[in-house]
């Protein structure tokens, strides 16, 4: 009788445990974005058949042997405000992260918004927040004199419906430009809506933050109200998203956040939420969450990547596990540019799988070497 009873009950955890990965295999799919559904010969055909020129650095390195999965990859981050009566392309939150399964740790590096990039072939230059736009647009324009580009899959950003080809452009021309500006191979893209960092946020009942000052800034526009005082608080996902956006100010130029406070800021909201998640202990429960990102988050990542990440990583992940990475940038008007050699120094720390010496550093791939970024010497991208 007692073997029967184990018997039934092993069953029922089986049946459960089916049940509760055939809904996240299912609501996965909404998550889905094929990045390699572009409209490609405008965008990238020209930067595949001019790979760039190896660096030093390069040489330094040695022999690449070819890697077919690494075990450690890089991931971006796309925040976009496409609000119900909004829908703008500028992605100011750019986020690339190392993940590290062997040691469960998570490196954030964010990208600020003005950094100067090359945006084409005459070696104009732009910030980098404007190239998803960039891409999308070209992918849009084409699609009006040549129909037949456009596959007529179609998926949701936010309140917005659209061509899945205007957003797959707009990522894969993002992607290669970080690929080139940070000499790092982006094996994964999220795209990421605002509106699921408010969800979720106060889905697990708001977040510990210590704001660091004052913040007032309204604007009609877009229905924009920041006000916030300094000290330890917990944010609701309104506050949290304000303490993340927070860069103008209405008491003028002395009270405003740089690019390099916002990115510091989206980190810490990012690392406070992803910690709270793991404490929770409960896979389950966290996987409650799932309705509001697939609801809100596009990705070229599989499901089976994505399922094997939330098992690896959760009840593993920790505060102390998720490092942050200031940027090593400052402000020369229009733009942000990076200083060297602090730069380098801090993609050596960002690529090291070993924290703890950081000499186990994973080859700089030739297709993206480390300082190509230097004087825009490289623009075989556009070329």
């Amino acid at each position: 009788m007692g073997k029967r009873i184990v018997l039934a009950a092993i069953g029922a955890i089986a049946v459960v445990a089916a049940l509760i990965m055939h809904a996240v295999d299912r609501r996965l799919d909404q998550m889905e974005l094929d990045t390699g559904n572009v409209i490609i010969d405008l965008l990238d055909s020209a930067a595949d058949e001019n790979p760039p020129p190896a660096t030093d650095r390069d040489a330094e390195a040695g022999p690449h042997p070819v890697e077919e999965e690494p075990e450690d990859f890089y991931v971006l981050l796309i925040g976009l405000d496409s609000r119900e009566n909004l829908f703008l392309l500028n992605t100011d939150s750019l986020i690339v992260a190392h993940l590290i399964p062997q040691t469960h740790t998570v490196k954030l590096l964010s990208i600020p918004r003005d950094q100067k990039v090359i945006l084409d072939e005459e070696g104009n230059a732009g910030k980098i927040n404007g190239v998803f736009a960039r891409g999308y647009q070209a992918a849009v324009r084409a699609a009006r004199d040549n129909p037949d580009l456009l596959s007529g899959r179609k998926i949701r950003l936010g309140g917005v419906e659209v061509h899945e080809e205007y957003v797959s452009s707009g990522v894969s021309l993002l992607k290669r430009t970080v690929e080139r500006h940070l000499g790092v191979p982006i094996s994964h893209s999220f795209l990421i809506h605002f509106q699921s960092v408010i969800e979720l946020v106060d889905k697990v009942g708001g977040v510990e933050i210590n704001v660091d000052r004052s913040m007032h800034y309204t604007a009609e526009f877009d229905g924009t109200s920041i006000h916030l005082e300094p000290g330890w608080q917990t944010l609701d996902g309104v506050n949290a998203l304000n303490y993340m956006r927070h860069r103008m100010d209405d008491r003028g130029a002395a009270y405003e956040s740089s690019d390099f406070d916002r990115a510091r800021r989206q980190q810490e909201v990012i690392a406070a939420l992803a910690a709270k998640i793991a404490d929770w202990g409960s896979l389950p429960k966290a996987l409650g969450l799932l309705d509001i990102i697939t609801s809100n988050v596009k990705t070229d990542m599989s499901r089976g990547k994505m399922i094997a990440l939330i098992t690896e990583f959760y009840g593993n992940l920790t505060k102390e596990s998720i490092k942050s990475y200031p940027y090593p940038g400052e402000w020369r008007y229009p733009y942000v540019e990076v200083i060297e050699p602090d730069f380098r120094l801090t993609m050596d720390a960002f690529r090291a799988v070993d924290d703890g010496a950081q000499t186990k550093e994973r080859p700089v791939s030739r297709s993206f070497p480390a300082a190509v970024h230097r004087d825009f010497r490289d623009r075989s991208l556009f070329a």
